[in-house]
């Protein structure tokens, strides 16, 4: 009977005991999802560290706690967290979450490459999430993006010397041009230096005789103009209004 009543009293202890470490993960959980909420995320991944300590393989802590590293931008450990909470569920939506959040690091974390795998991954696990195929999308496009850059930055590069040969040749010609049309310039300032000439006339009339027949023209000029005065001075207005 004591022996029995000993047995008894192991397993309430043990039981017990068990009770109130699952009390205590739930509540340092809860504890860490309020302080997250708050935005407090130092404070957050404090309490899901505790959590961890009291319960080390669960999903919920590891889960939890990557997203507060994720929001305090400490990819590295996010990521670190986020494959433990994977590796601790046998639910595919779950981990499904987690590979997310890890493409989700990887892109913040400039290699759209990594982020696409995991998109994928986590697409096996959820064929039907909307948002992570819209992610995984993306991914594929700063990937390809990405590459397509690297591309023409080696493209450049080993085109580089090429252009400088070129532009030698270039600046060569440019200079035996500019010391050929110097010379051009030089005896056309030389020609420049000489006033134009004026054309000579063949036949020029003699100066006497052009002064003689403007005066002729001048004096034909005011005759006419005097009699055209003298005419309008004797004409009379016509009216067109009958004179009864």
């Amino acid at each position: 009977m004591n022996f029995k009543f000993t047995l008894a009293l192991i397993f309430v202890v043990i039981s017990s005991q068990f009770v109130l470490a699952q009390k205590s993960y739930n509540a340092l959980v809860y504890e860490g999802n309020k302080k997250f909420d708050a935005k407090e995320y130092d404070a957050s991944s404090s309490k899901y560290l505790e959590a961890i300590a009291e319960k080390n393989s669960n999903y919920t802590a590891h889960y939890n706690l990557g997203n507060a590293l994720y929001k305090s931008k400490k990819y590295e450990e996010a990521t670190a967290e986020y494959e433990k909470a994977a590796k601790y569920t046998k639910s595919k939506y779950e981990k499904a979450a987690a590979l997310y959040n890890m493409g989700n690091v990887s892109i913040q974390s400039n290699n759209p490459e990594k982020a696409a795998d995991y998109y994928k991954q986590a697409l096996k696990q959820d064929p039907y999430n909307e948002a992570i195929r819209k992610n995984y999308e993306i991914a594929m496009l700063k990937d390809k993006e990405k590459k397509d850059q690297q591309e023409q930055k080696q493209n450049k590069g080993k085109g580089g010397d090429q252009d400088q040969k070129n532009k030698d040749d270039s600046d060569k010609g440019n200079q035996k041009k500019n010391q050929q049309d110097g010379k051009g310039d030089d005896q056309k300032g030389k020609d420049q230096g000489k006033p134009n000439q004026p054309k000579k006339e063949e036949n020029n009339i003699p100066k006497e005789a052009e002064r003689q027949i403007l005066k002729d023209i001048e004096n034909r000029e005011k005759e006419t103009a005097r009699r055209i005065l003298n005419k309008k001075s004797n004409s009379m207005p016509q009216s067109k209004e009958k004179d009864w």
